[in-house]
This record gives C-alpha cells, sequence and structure tokens, in this order.
C-alpha cells in the first residue's frame, strides 16, 4: 500500500522536476529510495541518472558528498573531507562492510568516480563502492600470467576509467625473478583489467627495462602517471600509460624540479604536479603542470619551509580559500600561501601511521555500480 501512495503523490510532478529534486540528495537515501516504487527504482538506476548525479556532487564547494579514505595498518578508514575541514576533532569509520577489511597489507589503488580500487597482500584486488557498500574481488592476476604467483610480485597499479569505452580499467606492472644456473634475470609483465569483460588482458613485456615502477600511479587525462627509477641512471622522468591505446609513453623531467631526490606525483586543481620533500633549497615544494602536453607550461605552485611541517607530505587538494590539504600518512594539514601558515586537523580513530605508500585518496560519494552495462 505504501508503495502505491507514493507513486500516486509524485504522479502530477513533471519528470523533470523529479529528476532534478532527486539528483540533489546525497547517497544513502537515493538506496533507500530505490523501494519507493519501481519507476523510481529505474530512475535511481540509470546510467544518465547515475552520471548527472556525481557531476553534481563534484561540483559542491562545501565537499559535503566527498569523503577521504585511508589504509591504516591493515584498516580502510574513512571521514568526512567537510568534517575535517570544518571541526576541530572528528571521528573516522571503518569499512565493516567489507571482508577483507584486517589484513596485514592492504594498499588503496587509486579512486575515480566513486569506485575505490584496492590491492590485499599484494596480489589481490577489489573494488568498492564505500557508499552503497558493494565489494567485489576481482580474477587472480597470475592467472594465465607469463609467471607464476611464487615468481612474480605485482609493484606498480593504477586505477582509472577509459571514457573512449566507458569501461573502468586497472593496468598492473608485475617484477619476476627468473634464475638460469648463475643468470639471474627481472622480466617485467604488464596486464590490463576490464570491468566490462571482467577479465585481465594478455600480458605483455614491459617496454623498457631499465626503468622500475613502483606504487600506485596518479590518473590523469585518461593516463596513469608514475615517476621512475632508473636502475643505471640517477635521473627520473615520467611514465604514463593510455588508457585508450593501452601503451606506455613518457614526460621529461620538468625543469623547475632539476636536482630534486625522490619525487612524487599528486593531481591539484585537475592539473598533474610533481612535489619533492627532499629540495636543495630544504624546502617542500610543490610545481604543477598548469596545460597537460604542454612542456614549458611546468610552475612552481606553493614553496613551504621544512620547518613548518617537518615531515614527508603530500598535497591532497586545494580548498576554495586557495589554501592547500596535504596529507602526512593519516595527519592533515592545511597550508595557507597568504601567511605562509601551517594547521592541523585532528582526527580520531584513524591510526597513526606515516608509511609513504599509505597517501590518502578523497573520493566523491556515488551511485556508480560494480556491474557495467554495455
Amino acid at each position: 500500500m505504501k508503495t502505491v501512495k507514493a507513486e500516486k503523490t509524485t504522479d502530477h510532478l513533471p519528470k523533470e522536476i523529479m529528476e532534478e529534486i532527486l539528483c540533489r540528495l546525497p547517497v544513502k537515501p537515493l538506496s533507500r529510495f530505490k523501494c519507493v516504487s519501481p519507476s523510481w527504482r529505474s530512475l535511481i538506476s540509470s546510467k544518465q541518472f547515475i552520471k548527472t548525479h556525481l557531476q553534481r556532487s563534484k561540483k559542491i564547494e562545501s565537499f559535503a558528498d566527498q569523503r577521504i579514505i585511508l589504509a591504516c595498518k591493515g584498516k580502510l578508514k574513512a571521514c568526512s573531507l567537510s568534517s575535517l575541514l570544518t571541526e576541530s576533532v572528528i571521528r573516522v569509520d571503518s569499512f565493516d562492510f567489507f571482508p577483507m577489511n584486517s589484513s596485514n597489507d592492504i594498499v588503496i589503488v587509486g579512486s575515480c568516480n566513486g569506485l575505490i580500487c584496492v590491492l590485499v597482500d599484494k596480489c589481490r584486488f577489489f573494488l568498492l563502492n564505500p557508499s552503497t557498500r558493494e565489494s567485489k574481488e576481482l580474477p587472480d592476476f597470475f592467472t594465465g600470467a607469463m609467471f607464476p604467483k611464487n615468481l612474480g610480485s605485482i609493484s606498480a597499479y593504477g586505477f582509472g576509467f577509459d571514457e573512449s569505452s566507458g569501461d573502468y580499467k586497472i593496468c598492473a606492472v608485475c617484477y619476476s625473478m627468473l634464475v638460469f644456473g648463475l643468470n639471474v634475470t627481472f622480466p617485467r609483465t604488464v596486464r590490463v583489467y576490464s570491468l566490462k569483460a571482467d577479465s585481465w588482458g594478455v600480458s605483455s613485456l614491459f617496454y623498457k627495462l631499465d626503468i622500475c615502477l613502483h606504487g600506485a600511479a596518479k590518473f590523469m587525462s585518461g593516463k596513469f602517471h608514475w615517476i621512475s627509477d632508473f636502475l643505471t641512471d640517477p635521473k627520473w622522468e615520467v611514465v604514463c600509460f593510455d588508457l585508450k591505446s593501452e601503451t606506455f609513453g613518457t614526460v621529461k623531467q620538468p625543469s623547475c624540479m632539476e636536482g630534486y631526490k625522490r619525487p612524487s606525483l599528486g593531481v591539484l586543481e585537475g592539473c598533474l604536479c610533481v612535489f619533492s620533500n627532499y629540495s636543495p633549497t630544504d624546502t617542500i615544494d610543490v610545481s604543477i603542470w598548469n596545460e597537460y602536453g604542454v612542456e614549458d607550461s611546468w610552475a612552481k605552485y606553493v614553496t613551504i619551509p621544512y620547518q613548518s611541517i617537518n615531515n614527508y607530505v603530500a598535497p591532497l587538494l586545494v580548498l576554495p580559500t586557495g589554501e592547500v590539504l596535504f596529507t602526512c600518512g593519516s595527519d592533515f594539514f592545511i597550508y595557507n600561501k597568504r601567511d605562509n601558515c601551517v594547521r592541523r586537523q585532528h582526527t580520531v580513530n584513524f591510526d597513526r601511521d606515516r608509511d609513504r605508500d599509505r597517501e590518502a585518496e578523497v573520493y566523491t560519494e556515488s551511485l556508480v555500480s560494480l556491474v557495467l552495462e554495455d
């Protein structure tokens, strides 16, 4: 009877107005409203509604629909980004719906459109939508790979959305150790996972043998990006992987970052950035690529004296005020460029963890499903 009444109360409203009203609501009530009627379920589950809702959520300057996720000591935890920025002390939530949320080794591969990809125990990939409490273990990476699991280790990975095919993809680089008598070789292979196909593609050899890739890629302009380590050269460059063509390429080292050691990548204001905590000037410097693909469009974005933070930090996002939110493991800092001041944001229940590989991710709550339809 309730369902019939609910449908009747909305019959007099034009469909466009009803969509506009529902599109402004958070994910949790929308998930419940699917039970109101078949027509509401059909609308809220439609690809166009999910896309429009996501686009609107990303534009909210209060960050009401955005959250920060962090892997700390084998657990995935998250907190409201809005609360982190406005409240003096905030609590965080654990992902109790995720069955592997007690692993000794869990790394965030990346986030895209509300979906989170994680790597557990260096060999098992999972996709999650924390907002809808969905989770999915992906097929075994090593099934059908060039080398068995006991000879390989997944060391580099990235997660993103391929606009050209409407597909979510993961790129994973596996390092192997092969011994032939006295000769030891370390071949590197690459595989790409497609959510639409729910399978890993054919293994291929990595395109350069003198380059090592490590950790999670930064996704920008349809490409994954890593900082490369050369085995025989102290210089570094940015290695990118195009999701559409599934090919590798390189970006030259920005001239403004010459002389910097152990650089890292980030994304600020929709642009790729490079930062280093080991600069020649004893500062934490962030340079931003203002126009992707144009080599001379790199520029210094912000410089922070070491004494202001005195630890490894990574830029997370730029606030509407122009301030920059940084993360140091499970610690968060906000830097004000105008007065050169740093303040710390306090959290409760984020286990203290300053591992530089445990960087935080910002994600937007969404209705995106783990089951893609053509």
